[in-house]
């Protein structure tokens, strides 16, 4: 899918995609990188949260071959599916 990609002064980066969804990466002291995702209207859905340093690299990855959490059906790191209707911050379960 195609995207446009913001890198930010402090390492973060924002892709938003042609669909509508923004996807804000953000550090996150458990390994590096968790990601933030938001709808058309800057509605806050959920949170996604990599297991460990690969996986948020991967998750980076992705995002910059154009993968798009909820299009791509990604899950948040806590057992939760993205989807439109949102999912949440997910952190409560971790």
């Amino acid at each position: 899918m195609q995207y446009t990609k913001t890198e930010h002064l402090d390492g973060t980066e924002e892709w938003a995609f042609e669909n509508g969804i923004t996807v804000c990466s953000k550090t996150w002291s458990y390994c590096g990188y968790a990601f933030d995702v938001y709808n058309a209207d800057g509605k806050f859905l959920g949170g996604i949260y990599p297991d460990t340093n690969e996986d948020s690299d991967r998750c980076r990855q992705d995002l910059n071959e154009g993968s798009e959490p909820i299009t791509d059906s990604w899950e948040d790191g806590c057992g939760n599916s993205c989807n439109i209707n949102g999912w949440g911050d997910g952190l409560e379960d971790y």
